[in-house]
């Protein structure tokens, strides 16, 4: 039975996969700082926003791809919304799927077809109706409204006060359904621990202990799945450079493009460097600590700081690698946003296929990290008198330049 669940989940990944990667031929195209579709607004084809904030008033007659630090959606999108963001709100009405990975996400309005959700926290509120199976993964998801298909999930705590109109199919850590809750199907359940069913279940109750071995998920075990998880965090981060960085990231895919060789020499000197330095910075402290603890911890702080521009370049250093294989595959004057979600598309997928062949996946993600430092690096000291100048923006209708 959960196996079904499994496939289930996997074929709304691959749908979702295939949404996302689709080659589109024009669309409205916005970045800035804030997006706004006012009320009263519509826009007769497909959205692609790349902002600090976007805030959907009122109606997209197309789909609306975002990647955003925070997303509310009030209005209608007649299609389905794909998003990467920190916080998603959706209390419009959406006609399609909506598609999102975020870290909190809250659905209050209409989904006409499927929920596909990797969120920290996931809340479905009273008011809201999915049409279609709400599948996906995360810590804690709170079903209150209505779900006309079924519930196929993974994470640390489900509660359903709500109603599920098929069958429920999770891996959790506890499982709760509320009384006055509805589920029309079977529920299925791999935990621990026993769920605490007070409310009606049409179907038969079944539980499966989790193995001993490392737990299994649909994100853990299901290449599709990890490799919608994985493309969405990175139109998340690419899109939120693209608005507010445009130069730094389209100057150093420019970068890579012309200087690949260069690009990697640099990145693995300034890769080793980084680490030399921190090392220099953590016997220092250990060494003035002893004589002056003030100064001791002074190198500790810097130390610290070094550290957290390592993990920013090693999350940030995927974009420009990205956004070189979409220059190179989409040539011509293209939208950058497009160019970066084909590039995000497959290295995407190169970095979840090489992670099932042993130390091949360790290998790849080595080389994206050097390749992108390097090429941050070089754009750095190119650009250290002049600024990368931007070319023009292609001229189609509805796509805006990024701003300067």
């Amino acid at each position: 039975m959960f196996r079904r669940s499994r496939a289930r989940a996997t074929l709304l990944a691959v749908i979702a996969t295939f949404a996302l990667i689709a080659p589109v031929a024009a669309g409205d195209f916005r970045s800035d700082t804030t997006v706004t579709v006012g009320e009263g607004e519509s826009i007769d084809d497909d959205l692609y926003v790349g902002a600090g904030q976007v805030v959907i008033d009122g109606t997209v007659n197309g789909d609306a791809t975002i990647g955003s630090g925070t997303v509310r959606v009030n209005g209608t999108v007649n299609g389905s919304l794909n998003v990467g963001a920190g916080t998603v709100e959706v209390s419009g009405d959406v006609t399609g799927a909506v598609r999102v990975s975020a870290g909190t996400v809250r659905i209050a309005g209409s989904v006409g077809r499927d929920l596909v959700v990797f969120a920290g926290t996931t809340t479905i509120d009273s008011s809201a109706e999915i049409a279609g199976d709400v599948a996906g993964a995360g810590g804690t998801m709170t079903i209150d409204g209505t779900v006309g298909g079924n519930l196929l999930a993974s994470g640390g705590t489900i509660d359903l006060s709500g109603s599920v109109d098929g069958a429920i199919e999770v891996t959790v850590g506890e499982l709760t359904i509320e009384s006055g809750a509805v589920v029309g199907g079977d529920v299925t359940y791999t935990s621990a621990n026993e769920a605490t069913i007070d409310g009606e279940v049409g179907g038969e109750v079944t539980q499966h202990e989790p193995q001993a071995a490392p737990m299994t998920s649909i994100v853990q075990n299901n290449p599709i799945v990890s490799y919608l998880g994985l493309l969405l965090g990175m139109l998340a981060l690419g899109w939120a450079l693209l608005a507010v960085r445009p130069r730094l990231t389209i100057g150093s895919a420019d970068v890579l493009r012309t200087s690949p060789l260069l690009s990697f020499g640099i990145g693995l000197a300034s890769l080793i460097g980084q680490f030399i330095l921190i090392t220099i910075l953590v016997i220092c402290a250990g060494l003035l600590a002893v004589l002056a603890g003030a100064l001791g911890g002074g190198f500790v702080a810097v130390a610290f700081v070094v550290l957290l521009l390592i993990i920013l370049a090693l999350v940030l250093s995927s974009v420009p690698v990205a956004m070189t294989i979409g220059r190179l595959v989409l040539p011509g004057d293209r939208s950058p946003y497009l160019e970066y979600l084909a590039g995000a598309a497959i290295l995407a997928l190169v970095v979840v296929a090489a992670g099932y062949v042993p130390a091949l996946g360790a290998l790849v993600f080595l080389i994206v990290w050097i390749l992108g430092l390097g090429a941050f690096v070089v754009y750095a000291w190119r650009t250290r008198e002049r600024p990368y100048v931007l070319a023009e923006p292609p001229a189609t209708v509805g796509i805006a330049a990024p701003p300067a």
